[in-house]
Formats: C-alpha cells, sequence, structure tokens
C-alpha cells in the first residue's frame, strides 16, 4: 500500500488473505555449484517454482495455504525492561501440487518498500566496493560482501534490491516481480505462465495475454520502462526533527554504538544515473547496500548467489518511523517479525551483536533518543 512496506500475517488466519507476504523456495549448499565469487541457486521447489502462490486465476487450482504462529521469548535489558520478541512458524493447511521437497528450503518475506530505488539504484559500484571488507581486514568485526551477481555480458554485476541484495536493478526486480508474483511475461522473462511449474499442467496450458502489438508479451518494453520510471523515482521523504536536541543526541547514540558501520548515513549517485533527475544527488537512504551476518537466528532456508542463509542486505532506514502511516501497521525485518523497532534491534546478531549489547545496556531516556531517532529517518 502507498510504495509502503507488507506485514506478516498474524498468527493462525490464512496467509493467503495477505498479498504482501511471500514465501520463496531455494535448495541447500549441497546440491549447488559455486562459480567464481557467486553460486548458481537451484532456485525453487519441482512442484511449487521458486515463490507459493496462494492466489490464481479462475479455472486454476491455488497451490494451497498456510498460517502461520509465532514461538515467543523474553530479551532482558540491563535495567530490568522486559521485551517480547516473536519468532514466525510456518504450518501449511495446504499443499495442492503435492509434498515440498525434502531439500526445498524456505524463506518468509514481507513485501519491501518501494521508495529511494532509482537513487540506490545509481550509487556508483566503486563506491559500494570501497566500503566492503569481506576478510575485515580492519578488525571491527564487521566485513561486509557484496552479493555478485552472473551477467551473461560482465560476466558478474553487484546485487543491490531483495533482501539479500540478490537483483542487480530496478529493471530487473520490477520485472522479476511482474513474472514471479503476477504471472505476467515480460523482456526479460517471457513465460507467460509465470512462476507455474511443468506439474501444473493447468496452469502452462492456460490462456495467456502474450499479444503480437506488444512484442508476443503481457508487459512490453515501453510498459516496462514506465514502471521503471515510477519506481526509480518514487522519492523516500524528508527526514524529520533535524532541528530537535533529541534528534541530534539519538543520532549520537547511533554513532556510538557502531550502528553507521552498516548502516552509512550518507551516499551520492554518480554522473551517468538512468534518469537525468538522479545524477549526482546526494541522499541518506543508511545502507551499505552490502551483506552482513546476521547469525542463525534470522537465518533464512537456503543461499541465493554470494548470500548465505545467515547473511542479509543493510536494510535503508530512511521512513521506518512513517511506516504505519503509509501502509496502516508496522513490520521490521526480512519476515516482518518484528512490530517495533525496538524488537528488530534486539534481533541484530552476528556481526551487529555489539550493537545490539549496546543498546540492551542503555537506559530508558538514552534508548527513547535512539528510537526518537530512527523514527526521523
Amino acid at each position: 500500500m502507498n510504495n509502503g512496506r507488507g506485514h506478516a500475517p498474524e498468527a493462525g488466519i490464512s496467509g493467503a488473505s495477505v498479498p504482501s507476504f511471500l514465501i520463496r523456495f531455494g535448495r541447500a549448499y549441497e546440491e549447488l555449484s559455486p562459480v567464481a565469487d557467486f553460486i548458481y541457486p537451484k532456485i525453487g521447489d519441482r512442484h511449487y517454482g521458486s515463490q507459493f502462490q496462494g492466489h490464481s486465476v479462475q479455472g486454476i487450482q491455488p497451490e494451497g495455504d498456510y498460517y502461520l504462529s509465532y514461538d515467543l521469548h523474553i530479551e532482558t535489558l540491563a535495567d530490568g525492561t522486559e521485551v517480547e520478541l516473536r519468532k514466525p512458524k510456518l504450518h501449511w493447511t495446504a499443499l495442492n501440487y503435492g509434498n515440498l521437497e525434502d531439500s526445498t528450503g524456505i524463506s518468509l518475506l514481507v513485501a519491501p518498500a518501494l521508495v529511494g530505488m532509482g537513487l540506490l539504484d545509481n550509487i556508483p559500484g566503486a563506491t559500494i566496493a570501497a566500503n566492503a571488507d569481506p576478510d575485515d581486514k580492519n578488525k571491527d568485526g564487521i566485513s561486509g560482501r557484496i552479493n555478485w551477481i552472473p551477467d551473461g555480458i560482465k560476466g558478474k554485476t553487484i546485487g543491490r534490491f531483495g533482501y539479500k541484495a540478490s537483483t542487480p536493478s530496478v529493471s530487473f526486480q520490477n520485472q522479476l516481480a511482474f513474472n514471479t508474483d503476477l504471472g505476467l511475461s515480460t523482456p526479460m522473462h517471457s513465460a507467460p505462465s509465470g512462476d507455474c511449474t511443468a506439474l501444473q499442467k493447468e496452469c502452462m496450458a492456460s490462456p495467456n495475454g502474450n499479444s503480437e502489438h506488444l512484442d508476443n508479451l503481457e508487459v512490453d518494453k515501453q510498459q516496462s520502462d514506465l514502471v521503471d520510471l515510477f519506481v526509480s523515482l518514487s522519492s523516500p521523504p524528508a527526514m524529520r526533527n533535524l532541528g530537535d536536541s533529541t534528534f541530534r543526541e539519538g543520532k549520537t547514540i547511533f554513532d556510538n554504538g557502531g550502528c553507521a558501520s552498516c548502516h552509512i548515513p550518507k551516499m551520492k549517485t554518480g554522473e551517468h544515473a538512468t534518469f537525468k533527475a538522479l545524477e549526482n544527488r546526494t541522499f541518506y537512504p543508511f545502507t551499505d547496500m552490502l551483506l552482513h551476518d546476521m547469525e542463525s537466528e534470522l537465518a533464512s532456508g537456503f543461499p541465493s548467489f554470494s548470500a548465505t542463509p545467515s547473511e542479509w542486505r543493510t536494510a535503508p532506514l530512511w521512513g521506518i518511523g512513517l511506516s504505519h502511516k503509509v501502509s496502516g501497521r508496522q513490520g521490521f525485518l526480512h519476515d516482518g517479525r518484528a512490530r517495533t523497532i525496538e524488537e528488530a534491534i534486539l534481533w541484530h546478531g552476528g556481526e551487529a551483536k555489539q550493537s545490539q549489547q549496546y543498546y540492551k545496556q542503555l537506559n530508558k531516556e538514552h534508548r527513547q533518543k535512539l528510537i526518537y531517532f530512527l523514527e526521523s529517518l
């Protein structure tokens, strides 16, 4: 809704009733072949493809349905404050095309916010590479890595979008969404059956909208370019409360906690942007666009190119304080498990463990100032 982020289903309700929540499928490492700096993932399940489809067109059976339950635990802060955290647990209620393969891994995801995408798309690759430190040579415990994506022309290219930086551009991301989410053919993904598998015979044989006047596609280049323009030029919100002393104090706490090591505040686009309006623009996304290991509690069920199951791209922080205003609800992290910004901080592990521990030691006043700062971005 309104280009905002999706949300996780509440416990016990039909997952298919929440279209902004996704289930992706992939394979474990032992079934993958390493090539150069990345791995070609065998995406998807033989029966269900790369993404679970709880909806279908008339006459075609949907893939099924599910619900979530949540495992709860209490995190206790240094001053005795208790914070309840929840972790989603998936329960299938229907799998209409047979059981998943034993080797299929699962990742639960909320739809991401679609603001500032054009700015992120045009950060020079050299800038992203300069912030990477895969071997932690500076010994700060932070070892951000690029997710290298195979490219038939260049050999490899930098991944930028998706929770694991597994797509390289706004156009690639948009066309993947058209094809996988909506089942529409595009210049990059010409199959009109979308994510249907060969075992879903009714889907494969169903009529499609491939049309001669659209280059025998359903979404032709002109339509795709218009969507790219809209997404690329959808602006992130401006920071708020900059003149407020609480904002400045919260920023100091943010810096002292090492948060800016991954959530780098300032970036600048290059000279040859996809759209003129995006050239040489300084902006404040609070991300390094790199992969960081967040440990097993946040791990997905499968890798994606260079990204291991426990690695995730640093999420931009702009607009997180406006989630409820934009979407009518809020939820954070890749699967929406965190109901508040505080819960999201407390789920940080791995390379972010030091920052999480720093937050737990803060007193209530300083925690509130940090959250105020984050909600102002």
